[in-house]
């Protein structure tokens, strides 16, 4: 019954129904909900068999996934099967999500007093974005060292491993002292490292949203994991993006 409870709340999270949130939380403790994972794999990686987050870092991903589309009705992707005659279109309507999500997020923290406006860090949901190791940074104390001796700075190297594991509140804190995220010590090309990391994440798995979002009765609970995972990928990729950016003119 519990299990049913909760994949009944992360949907209700997910596809911003803000009645059933409304009815399966009655206090702060009601908005943690387990998201299962079905693979031996990831579990041992998670060191758990589910996933367990909060009702409101849900919709706080899909808010700052989809906030740049707060004012268009029309958002699809196209699929292409083999075994069809031709491609299928799939669409949602972006600003109607985004508009829901918000109210959620006023209905919680109005409800229960939250503050929700400090910087968050999400690295211990790094796992989403791909299976590493908690203590892997994504450049490795070699590549650290290659880079220093061909001129990049510290700050800015460590702005791409913090970007990488989602932490928002150290991006801040390194932007806020000059990092800069315009440069690429692996492939040394006049690309953004992070931008790359995170927005090649970003698209794909925005198409997959938009399949989750638009047929809402295809997926149960073997999907549930998938789904944040893409929910993460984008709404934490756009986040981090934002701090990482907002010296931008």
């Amino acid at each position: 019954m519990q299990q049913d409870r909760n994949i009944e709340l992360f949907m209700a999270a997910f596809y911003a129904d803000l009645n059933v949130l409304q009815k399966l939380i009655g206090n702060k403790v009601d908005m943690q909900v387990r998201i299962p994972i079905l693979s031996k794999e990831l579990e041992d990686y998670w060191g758990n068999e589910y996933v367990e987050i909060n009702v409101l870092d849900i919709l706080n991903w899909a808010a700052n996934g989809f906030y740049e589309y707060f004012d268009e009705d029309n958002l699809c992707v196209i699929h292409s099967y083999a075994d069809e005659d031709q491609d299928v279109r799939t669409c949602i309507n972006p600003s109607e999500y985004y508009s829901k999500v918000l109210a959620c997020i006023v209905w919680l923290c109005d409800n229960f007093k939250i503050n929700n406006f400090t910087i968050k860090d999400y690295s211990r949901y790094r796992l989403l974005r791909h299976v590493i190791c908690d203590d892997e940074n994504w450049l490795d104390a070699d590549e650290i060292k290659e880079a220093l001796e061909k001129g990049y700075r510290e700050i800015d190297l460590n702005l791409i491993n913090e970007a990488e594991k989602g932490n928002g509140i150290t991006c801040y804190s390194l932007v806020q002292k000059g990092a800069d995220y315009k440069i690429d010590p692996v492939d040394f090309t006049e690309e953004s490292a992070v931008v790359d990391i995170l927005g090649s994440d970003m698209s794909f798995h925005k198409l997959e949203m938009i399949s989750y979002l638009s047929e809402k009765e295809k997926w149960d609970e073997s999907d549930a994991y998938d789904m944040i995972s893409s929910m993460y990928q984008v709404g934490v990729s756009n986040y981090i993006l934002d701090i990482v950016m907002m010296n931008e003119s």
